[in-house]
Parts: C-alpha cells; sequence; structure tokens
C-alpha cells in the first residue's frame, strides 16, 4: 500500500527532526544511550521516507512502518546492551544483509533506500547507496549492483567517495579486485538483457517463482525497475536499457579501480520527486 504521490511532508526541515538531532547528539556510550538511540531512529525514520518519497514517488506502509520496532526495544529495561539490539534488528529485518527473510523486490528497494538516505541525518555515514554495497557490502554485489542500476543508475560510477582509512583506499589489490567484480555482474547482466517482449515476459514469469537473493543479475535488474514502473508510472524500451547499460560498462573499461571523489549530498527539496533514467 501507498499514499498519494500529491501527498509530501517537509520532514527533514521541522521542529520534530530538529528535536531528534538536539537529542541524538547526547548518546554516550557509557550512557544515557537509551533516549538518544531512540530519537537517532526516528530522525532517520524522516529521513527515510523523504528518500522513499524522492525515489518512488510516494510514502509507503512499509516505509512508515521501517525501523519501527527499535526505538521500543532501546527502551525495554532488560535489554541492556545496544549492540545486541541492532544485531537483533538486522537479523529479523529483511531490508537488511544476511537476514533470511529477504525475498522480494521491495525488500531490496528498502535496503536501496536505507543506505541512501544514511547521509541525511549520519554524519558517520556520507555514503550512498552503491558507495555503500562497496565499503560495507561487497559479497552483495551481485544481489545490490542490479538494484542500484535500477534505481539510479548515475550513481553507479568509477568515482565514488572513499574513506581514507578504508580497505578500498589502503590496498589497490583490494580496490582492483572489487572493481572487477562490479565488471563482470555488469557484464553479465547485458548478456542476459532481453531482445523483446515476449523474452521479458518469459524472463519475469521464471524469476517469480524464486527467492529474489537466488535470481540472477539481470533478473533481479528487472524485477526492482519493473516495481519502480509501478511506482512511478513509467514505460521502459528495451534498446535503451541496453545502451544505457552499455555506457556504465564503458565508463568501468577507462579504469582499473575506484577513484576518490567529493562527497555528493543527497537531494532535500520534498516535493521533487526523481525520474528514472530508464523511463520514456
Amino acid at each position: 500500500m501507498k499514499l498519494p504521490k500529491s501527498f509530501a511532508c517537509n520532514l527533514l526541515d521541522s521542529k520534530m527532526r530538529r528535536f531528534f538531532a538536539k537529542e541524538s547528539n547526547k548518546w554516550n556510550e557509557k550512557g544515557p544511550w537509551r533516549v538518544p538511540s531512540v530519537c537517532y531512529t526516528l530522525e532517520h525514520k524522516l529521513a527515510f521516507l523523504e528518500r522513499e518519497h524522492y525515489l518512488t514517488g510516494h510514502y509507503s506502509l512499509r516505509g512508515i512502518f521501517h525501523d519501527w520496532e527499535k526505538p521500543f526495544l532501546y527502551l525495554t529495561p532488560w535489554i541492556t546492551d545496544e549492540k545486541k539490539i541492532q544485531e537483533m534488528h538486522r537479523k529479523f529485518s529483511p531490508h537488511h544483509v544476511g537476514c533470511a527473510k529477504t525475498s522480494k523486490a521491495e525488500h531490496l528497494i528498502e535496503m536501496y533506500i536505507d543506505w541512501d538516505c544514511a547521509s541525511i541525518t549520519k554524519p558517520d555515514k556520507p555514503l550512498n547507496a552503491f558507495e555503500t554495497l562497496l565499503h560495507w557490502y561487497p559479497e552483495f554485489i551481485r544481489v545490490m549492483l542490479p538494484v542500484c542500476l535500477a534505481m539510479d543508475i548515475t550513481a553507479v560510477k568509477p568515482e565514488i567517495y572513499i574513506h581514507p582509512w578504508h580497505k578500498l583506499n589502503k590496498d589497490p589489490k583490494y580496490n582492483a579486485y572489487l572493481y572487477q567484480q562490479v565488471q563482470n555482474v555488469l557484464k553479465e547482466l547485458i548478456s542476459r538483457l532481453p531482445s523483446n517482449e515476449n523474452q521479458l515476459k518469459l524472463m519475469f514469469n521464471q524469476s517469480k517463482r524464486k527467492n529474489i537473493i537466488y535470481c540472477h543479475p539481470t533478473e533481479i535488474f528487472f524485477l526492482v525497475l519493473q516495481k519502480q514502473q509501478q511506482n512511478l508510472g513509467f514505460d521502459v524500451n528495451l534498446q535503451d536499457i541496453r545502451k544505457k547499460l552499455a555506457e556504465v560498462e564503458a565508463k568501468f573499461q577507462v579504469k582499473t579501480c575506484f577513484t576518490h571523489s567529493t562527497l555528493t549530498k543527497p537531494n532535500h527539496n520534498y516535493k521533487q520527486i526523481h525520474r528514472n533514467a530508464f523511463a520514456v
């Protein structure tokens, strides 16, 4: 379920957001951490909703209930370990890598938005979704790279923000290895692109019988793109899709590793809706 596209709130430029930000800054590992952690989570929820509206054109019930149980867990007096709460949340939330419940395109889209909105309210996490994938979840490249391409193909590029203390910066061989992984998945995705509508329908029929985690990158790409078509109401052209993906692949053939770029600030206009690059 989703709310109308016309319904949008200025969640980030509000007294509520400023209150959450002020209280979350009081966090201290030795205490207090409960109320600041609640406010940190609620501020993140506001950022998630704004980014969800920007990327999908609406707020959804899935977005409204995003991380809903974390504030209650933080306030549960008999749970005294904050890290334990975070582990419990990741274990049972399908928008987190490693959760056994992750099985649908909606879960991967929520994961993408969760990553992409973090830099809005979390100074310690100044990365977009593609950069987050490379920094923290490289084992998930085969699954989430197609999602990154379907959601915002312009963010998938060789120039990314790299934490100076991260292995991507300190180990050139590791950097080159991840770069090659991205190239391989791009090549594999493009090699299986359907050439006509009948092949696309056949792909959908085959992929929808499977857990999305175990789908081919091309299947994941089209399952997510289909959801975005439904969200934003646009059509696609298969030849145009092939051309745009080939352009991304060509950019990755010029270099051999990821290079550092300045931080990209996410869009904050709560009324604006992102135009998907594959829309015709």
